[in-house]
């Protein structure tokens, strides 16, 4: 027993690793949208972006602060200098330093400041909501495909559950057929046959989900090598089929909500507040500036402290005027590039607002659509499946034979199918109806970690 003792511990921890890490590799529906949201590269891209939204923000608000600047330099200056001290020029070599601290302040420049602040500010607006559009993007696609893997997953479930049916009816044709009680050899064949169509499609709903897998697993950028599986979301379908949608409000709330038009009235905020800096290059600027300096020199007598500290210490205030009369039409091209590019995002956000609208009533007559096929599909399964039992109840009384059997079987497979992509097709509608209203929110979806 005390032999035994090590490798059966062995044996258990072994085991307790393997069904951790096949429980770690199951991810749920929030998790991978949390996933994707987290490895997304064009979110990462935009998020570098808004960096620089917030960098050139925070320039314009440093706009209204002085600017402060130390110069100094060194000169060594060869031939003939004036001497102050005897009144004549001398041949000497004169060694000078001189340096000094500016400030310059803008009091007035046509409010060019302000218009870039707000035009910054809009800029770094946009920014944002080109993010959470693109994470309502993400968030979309990984629904899309996250739905079309469970889908697959589900029209595997019932053609591997078809091909068992088809190989008990093979093994009870076979017993059949050799003990010579009710089919020929014909009926033998026929099922032989309808038994490797049906593991052909296995093999190909097995591919389909292979695929779909794959697909949704560069999504969302994870190892390709791991054996993922995908755990299904709990959906209440009753309260999707309850929900009526009206286009008038429907197409109110997308304008209020999503996010990619927010931006664009965004950027045309931007443009407005563009057209009054360019416009600022008309009007006159002052500023104002103070500085403090000094300098040394080796053609005077007295000390480096004495000159630097006092005898050559300069004090300068400045008052600038600047006035504008002709600029070459600089001013007149930037006005003009900033009222055009406005024009341009007024009409793409005008653009944007129309194809919204065509999203939406194309999403909700799909909607609808499939909340009729829904009620459909139900009553195809539930028909296919009485006339199974009869066929099946014919069958055992040896008044069917086995075509009649499978014909009958293969459509209620396939109303099975075509109820399993009804169920989908509900929820694909319904999670595209909720992303062009704008409603489909990342933050409704991801768990908090």
């Amino acid at each position: 027993m005390k032999r035994l003792a090590l490798p059966l511990f062995f044996l258990t921890i072994f085991i307790s690793l393997s069904a951790w890490a096949q429980e770690d590799n199951t991810l749920t529906y929030e998790e991978a949208v949390s996933i994707a949201l987290r490895e997304n590269i064009q979110i990462q891209q935009q998020q570098n972006l808004l960096e620089v939204s917030r960098a050139e923000r925070s320039q314009a608000y440093a706009q209204f602060a002085p600017s402060i600047g130390f110069e100094a330099g060194g000169t060594r200056i060869y031939g003939r200098q004036f001497d102050q001290t005897a009144g004549d020029f001398t041949e000497e070599i004169n060694n000078r330093l001189d340096g000094g601290i500016g400030a310059n302040v803008t009091l007035f420049n046509g409010f060019r400041n302000i218009n870039q602040l707000r035009q910054s500010q809009k800029n770094a607006e946009a920014q944002i909501n080109l993010i959470n559009q693109t994470k309502q993007d993400v968030t979309f696609n990984v629904s899309q495909q996250y739905l079309q893997v469970l889908l697959n997953q589900e029209l595997l479930r019932i053609q591997q559950a078809n091909l068992e049916q088809q190989e008990e009816l093979l093994e009870s044709t076979r017993t059949f057929v050799e003990s010579g009680v009710q089919f020929n050899i014909a009926d033998l064949y026929n099922q032989e046959a309808e038994t490797k169509r049906v593991a052909l499609l296995v093999v190909e709903a097995e591919n389909a989900l292979t695929i779909s897998q794959v697909q949704l697993i560069r999504l969302l950028q994870i190892d390709p090598f791991a054996d993922w599986s995908f755990a299904e979301p709990d959906i209440n379908q009753w309260e999707i089929l309850s929900e009526d949608i009206n286009i008038e409000e429907a197409y109110n709330q997308a304008v209020a909500s999503r996010y990619d038009i927010k931006q664009q009235e965004n950027t045309i905020q931007a443009n407005q507040y563009g057209i009054k800096v360019a416009r600022s290059g008309y009007m006159p600027r002052i500023s104002a500036g103070y500085s403090i300096g000094s300098q040394y020199s080796t053609l005077f007598e007295r000390t480096f402290s004495d000159q630097i500290f006092d005898i050559n210490r300069v004090s300068v205030l400045r008052l600038n005027l600047n006035v504008p009369i002709f600029s070459n039409l600089d001013n007149y091209a930037a006005v003009q590039r900033n009222k055009q590019l406005m024009n341009n995002a007024e009409l793409e956000l005008e653009d944007l607002k129309r194809n919204t609208f065509e999203q939406l009533q194309t999403a909700v007559a799909d909607y609808k659509a499939a909340k009729q096929r829904i009620v459909a599909a139900e009553s195809q399964v539930k028909a296919a499946e009485k006339a199974l039992e009869a066929e099946r109840e014919r069958f055992r009384l040896g008044v069917s034979n086995v075509l009649d059997l499978s014909l009958v079987n293969a459509a209620f497979v396939g109303a099975q199918a075509n109820q399993a992509q009804a169920n989908y097709q509900l929820i694909f509608q319904k999670t595209a109806l909720d992303y062009f209203t704008g409603k489909l929110q990342p933050e409704s979806i991801v768990m908090e970690k």
